[in-house]
């Protein structure tokens, strides 16, 4: 659908995502489940088929894209389109989230779950860095949480607001790491702890 309306802007995301983002998602995911770290997964959309679960300004953007392309703005769980990729499918022992809200710390249980899991640190994955990522980033910093956001394990619709997330999170609350910083940086802590 966006590459019909804005063609640039597609092939930019779908780039992105395709030969950047999920290359470098699965490395840290395959990392972290060798030294069998927490792997979670939060999945946005509508939780009910009609999506009367979301807030309003989310209900009337999707009325709007329906009436204009026939398609909703928002999938529904359970739908294709909500479904984690294949490249990144998660292993049956690892938590799978679904949420309404761009951060999953609105409206779901996260927080209670990262501090059961003993979590202190979370290294954050995914699209769009200029939405959920930097939403959920601030959130868990504001929760204390030290936060890395993979810069290069994240996309979104247009390359300079990638740039101006990352920009305004990496000034005041995380770290923006590249794939390969994370990858040394655990390796290097774990040989540490023996």
């Amino acid at each position: 659908m966006l590459n019909n309306r804005i063609p640039e802007m597609g092939e930019y995301y779908n780039q992105r995502v395709q030969n950047v983002m999920i290359p470098n998602t699965r490395r840290l995911v395959d990392s972290f489940r060798k030294h069998s770290l927490e792997v979670l997964y939060t999945r946005h959309g509508a939780l009910l088929p009609d999506g009367r679960d979301m807030v309003k300004r989310r209900q009337r953007r999707d009325t709007d894209a329906k009436d204009n392309t026939g398609r909703p703005a928002m999938w529904s769980v359970g739908s294709f389109e909500h479904q984690i990729v294949e490249e990144l499918t998660p292993e049956p022992h690892e938590l799978v989230i679904d949420k309404n809200s761009s951060s999953p710390f609105n409206g779901t249980g996260i927080d209670q779950l990262l501090h059961n899991f003993n979590l202190e640190t979370l290294v954050i994955t995914g699209a769009a860095t200029d939405m959920c990522v930097e939403t959920t980033g601030r959130d868990a910093a504001d929760r204390g949480y030290n936060v890395i956001v993979v810069e290069d394990a994240t996309a979104t619709f247009q390359e300079e607001h990638h740039i101006a997330a990352l920009s305004g999170l990496a000034r005041v609350y995380t770290q923006v790491w590249k794939t390969d910083q994370v990858l040394d940086s655990l390796e290097g802590s774990l040989d540490s702890k023996g």
